[in-house]
């Protein structure tokens, strides 16, 4: 802190510090600095303001210099095709990616930007088009409006692996002082570009390729959140000719403070941000509402029953439909390409693996959460195999090969031809649901977390983990524990006596799941977020719909979140973190 006081490179924030020591304001100016923020799940991400701990124009040139030494150090000839960099509507996010891209260009290498806000999965799709050492997004995707971020892409166009956001952060302790250049003077020079017009036209282009159906006979409500998928998702729509688009006018406007949307948390998981787009529906008769997050990378849908009552769909639900969807259009039309591959996280639900397997596609199910794993995955199959379609369950979604990233447009295509192809056949797309369920079997999930607030909230975090794996509960909510999963090791216990069965070759990760049934379909897997202070319970109990019905499986399966949130408060309750030496 004492550097931010009397060195100029933050003459921008001094006066500001000042007010908050005179002010005490130590609670705050403790959370702010005790700390470097960290490359987590997405790289980057945090409440915009001064300090070590916040994401601020001097954290953004400290961040990509490190990058910078990692690119030059790392990617030898390949430094010289340049960094992509793109940035959504959020507040100050225009003015990250010009610190960013000066300091690139101090580096020497070569820089591509885009002119205005564009949408994240459109920068992967950037990188692979223009052959780019690598790329960067400015955003904090769907989180509240006092935060942004730093997603940081390899060369494929892939989130960058935990390896090599270490390697990143290695390289934050081998600053000696940050290069930078005249943004404007680096514009005129060329060494920071402009990005052709024609990607946005073959963006596009290759989201269209999601099409499957040639039924436009639906009526669509769409919202983008105040965010940039009215540019990327409504064209795509468009063009395709679905015609009866009706939007939430008063959420088109491009605003980072999110000032409609309930709460300002812009997320598609959560059911309150369907609101004015389910109003707009009933009035209009609509057959689904679509809504894309504030950097068009997540997709959430709202589906009505066959009496017009309105249900905003999970990520589980929303995988589900558009999977069987997909493979059983395809499959009739005898296009579904030999050696299919569908890709889904660990905590996505089983019925996406059961579907699946039915069509006779492989599918692969035992990632880590957070979509660089499914974009490294589809990045490393084999030739002869012919990835179809990915999902995580927060309602992340991607259907082809053009990008490799999660993204609002390609599950917008299958969407709504999903709810064109039901209603051709006469029924709602939650009676497709209700088929669905009654086919393979009905699953019960639920998401929870827990806020840890205040400084040392990560090393809590990190130290509930380690306790519990220091005793770990034979049985939760009276369902003995049959399996326990470590991703840290990959080992696989017996839930009653510790006994080694397994050791599984997965991706590390530090999450434990724990197994109630020999199938692994009723599950509890606690993983610590990797962006946010947040412990994550994710329940997940099958069910023969015969045997127990829907309302007495959602019970189950609240109980064990319950119950598993209960060990972690006790263990939290108990830990007393040092942060400072």
């Amino acid at each position: 802190m004492v550097k931010w006081l009397t060195d100029v490179e933050f003459d921008e924030f001094k006066d500001e510090l000042v007010k908050r020591i005179k002010e005490s304001r130590w609670d705050n100016l403790m959370d702010s600095f005790y700390r470097v923020l960290i490359f987590g799940t997405g790289g980057l991400r945090g409440i915009m303001d001064i300090g070590t701990n916040r994401i601020n124009s001097y954290m953004i040139r400290w961040a990509s210099q490190a990058y910078s030494q990692y690119i030059l150090k790392h990617k030898g000839a390949i430094a010289s095709q340049g960094i992509a960099i793109a940035y959504d509507s959020r507040h100050h996010s225009k003015e990250f990616m010009q610190e960013t891209a000066r300091v690139l260009a101090a580096n020497d290498i070569p820089v591509y930007i885009y002119d205005y806000y564009k949408a994240t999965p459109q920068l992967s799709f950037t990188v692979r088009e223009l052959k780019c050492a690598g790329g960067i997004v400015i955003t904090a995707s769907h989180n509240p409006p006092e935060f942004n971020g730093y997603k940081v892409y390899d060369e494929n166009g892939v989130q960058v692996l935990p390896n090599v956001g270490l390697q990143i952060e290695e390289q934050f302790n081998n600053i000696k002082y940050i290069k930078k250049i005249d943004f404007n003077e680096a514009v005129k020079n060329k060494i920071i570009k402009y990005i052709p017009k024609d990607i946005d036209e073959k963006f596009t282009k290759s989201a269209k390729k999601a099409s499957t159906y040639s039924g436009r006979g639906v009526k669509i409500v769409f919202s983008p959140l105040h965010g940039v998928g009215s540019q990327s998702v409504l064209p795509v729509l468009k063009e395709l000719g679905f015609k009866d688009i009706n939007c939430v006018k008063d959420q088109m406007s491009l605003d980072g403070d999110f000032p409609t949307v309930e709460e300002h948390f812009p997320n598609p998981e959560f059911p309150i941000v369907y609101t004015k787009a389910i109003k707009l529906a009933k009035k209009n008769n609509a057959d689904i509402v679509l809504v894309s997050d504030p950097d068009a990378d997540r997709l959430g849908m709202a589906i009505p029953d066959n009496v017009g009552n309105w249900t905003p769909l999970n990520g589980n639900q929303g995988a589900v439909l558009m999977e069987y969807f997909l493979l059983e259009n395809l499959s009739k039309a005898n296009k579904l390409p030999k050696n299919s591959v569908l890709i889904k996280t660990s905590v996505t639900t089983e019925l996406f693996r059961d579907i699946g397997e039915s069509f006779g596609t492989e599918v692969i199910g035992d990632l880590l959460v957070g979509f660089k794993f499914i974009g490294n995955r589809i990045q490393s199959l084999p030739g002869n195999e012919n990835f179809i379609f990915a999902a995580e369950e927060s309602v992340g979604y991607l259907f082809g090969n053009a990008y490799r990233d999660k993204g609002a447009e390609t599950p917008a295509v299958i969407a709504a031809e999903m709810a064109a192809y039901c209603k051709d056949k006469g029924i709602s797309p939650m009676e497709l649901l209700e088929l669905i369920y009654q086919k393979y079997g009905y699953y019960a999930e639920r998401l929870y977390y827990k806020l840890i607030e205040g400084f040392g909230s990560f090393e809590q975090m990190n130290q509930a983990m380690s306790e519990l794996r220091k005793e770990l509960p034979r049985e939760i909510a009276g369902k003995k524990v049959l399996k326990v999963l470590d991703r840290l090791t990959g080992e696989v216990r017996n839930g009653q006596t510790n006994e080694l069965l397994e050791t599984r070759n997965w991706d590390k990760g530090d999450m434990l799941s724990f197994f109630f049934t020999e199938d692994e379909r009723t599950a509890v897997h606690v993983r610590p977020s990797g962006t946010e202070p947040k412990m994550k319970y994710y329940t997940m109990v099958k069910g023969n719909l015969k045997e127990k019905t829907k309302e007495v499986l959602n019970i189950e399966a609240k109980v064990l979140e319950q119950s598993i949130a209960k060990i972690f408060d006790k263990i939290l309750a108990d830990i007393k973190v040092e942060v400072f030496n």
